[in-house]
């Protein structure tokens, strides 16, 4: 591909001398705006990248046509005819087809890589809301860890939602949320739980923040694993539904391992398609002060509770530090978000300006993963 880059810069340099802009190219040569920027894409990005914005065999056709009548050596497209026929060579013997061949190079990690990945999450999206029957426009998955048991132990506040999610299909239950806590040694366990606030429904809802009349929901207990479950409802917008859960869960676990080189993980399963996923890591500062954190995106398909290396998704973003306290928590993607929070602190009265917060933002997640804070936990006493 870098030759057809270069061969295609000769034919620019031919009408247009050096440093032409794309609108220079469509005007100089007559040609449409859009085939002018394809062609100095084409001479400007990478060979990997160029491929994607070479035009078509039409789109060759009239800019070499154009080229020509203003005096281009026909050798010079014939040249790049020879190269142009070479590369379909190789996209047959790879890929098959372009689209194929198109995800196999936005694979290699060109520039804007992020950008790349989002276009194909977004077509993973689309296709999982028609598989499941649902989608939402955002997924929350926020904790808040504190110290008890004079900093030994520490508690966690779990707060769960999904904001307009709508149903594709009808008859569709759906579980929005659901909890496991696993440690070092493979042992699940079941710790105590209330609702962040005093409800009459057995799934704990924070019924200010859910939309009304408040969506049918159902808890269900297999084991030590607790799931709650959004029951059918109707098909399309009339059917949307806004709910956000959360409860306090105690004693989770130490603030320390027991044996050198432990691992901690934090975070939450994503099994909804979603435009875009949120989850802030809310910690106090007493609690795993040293950690440095990182953001692991790990595959479900062999298990929900894969942790390993090789079940470790690449993905462009990053965990981003907030700074301390609430100021800078607020988002456009969760409505009365601040509010939430603070009443969160309030229950549990610990002041929210002690506290870390850490944010994973993804678009379009892929599913079905397990978003997590990863660090290495300090060895105990």
């Amino acid at each position: 591909m870098s030759l057809v880059c270069e061969q295609v810069q000769t034919i620019i340099e031919a009408v247009c001398g050096l440093d032409a802009r794309a609108k220079d190219i469509a005007t100089q040569f007559g040609i449409h705006a859009k085939l002018g920027w394809q062609i100095w894409n084409v001479a400007h990005s990478s060979p990997l990248n160029a491929y994607k914005f070479l035009p078509n065999r039409h789109g060759l056709q009239v800019w070499r046509q154009a080229a020509v009548a203003r005096g281009v050596p026909l050798d010079l497209f014939d040249r790049l005819d020879e190269l142009s026929v070479s590369i379909q060579a190789v996209v047959q013997k790879h890929a098959g087809d372009e689209e194929l061949f198109e995800m196999l190079l936005d694979s290699q990690g060109i520039e804007d890589q992020e950008e790349a990945e989002i276009k194909w999450r977004r077509q993973g999206f689309l296709g999982n809301s028609f598989n499941f029957g649902a989608r939402a426009r955002v997924s929350l998955s926020s904790i808040i860890l504190y110290p008890v048991e004079e900093g030994r132990e520490f508690s966690m506040v779990r707060m769960h939602g999904l904001y307009d999610l709508v149903r594709t299909r009808s008859g569709v239950r759906w579980p929005f949320s659901s909890l496991v806590i696993e440690h070092g040694n493979g042992e699940s366990t079941s710790p105590g739980r209330e609702p962040l606030e005093k409800s009459d429904h057995e799934v704990p809802l924070l019924t200010d923040f859910c939309s009304q009349p408040l969506p049918a929901t159902q808890r269900v207990i297999e084991g030590t694993t607790v799931r709650d479950e959004l029951l059918p409802a109707t098909v399309g917008l009339t059917g949307a539904a806004t709910i956000l859960i959360g409860e306090i869960v105690h004693r989770v676990g130490p603030t320390s391992g027991f044996e050198e080189g432990e691992v901690a993980h934090f975070g939450a399963g994503i099994r909804t398609p979603c435009e875009v996923y949120i989850a802030d890591h809310i910690v106090h500062k007493s609690i795993f002060p040293d950690a440095k954190r990182e953001l692991c995106l790990y595959s479900e398909l062999i298990s929900q509770t894969a942790r390993g290396d090789s079940d470790q998704l690449e993905v462009a973003e990053k965990l981003t530090h907030l700074g301390m306290g609430l100021h800078r928590i607020r988002t456009v993607d969760v409505p009365e978000y601040h509010s939430i929070l603070h009443r969160a602190f309030r229950r549990i009265g610990f002041d929210p300006n002690d506290f870390h917060v850490y944010r994973i933002r993804l678009r379009y997640p892929p599913i079905p993963t397990s978003a997590m804070v990863k660090f290495d936990l300090p060895s105990g006493p």
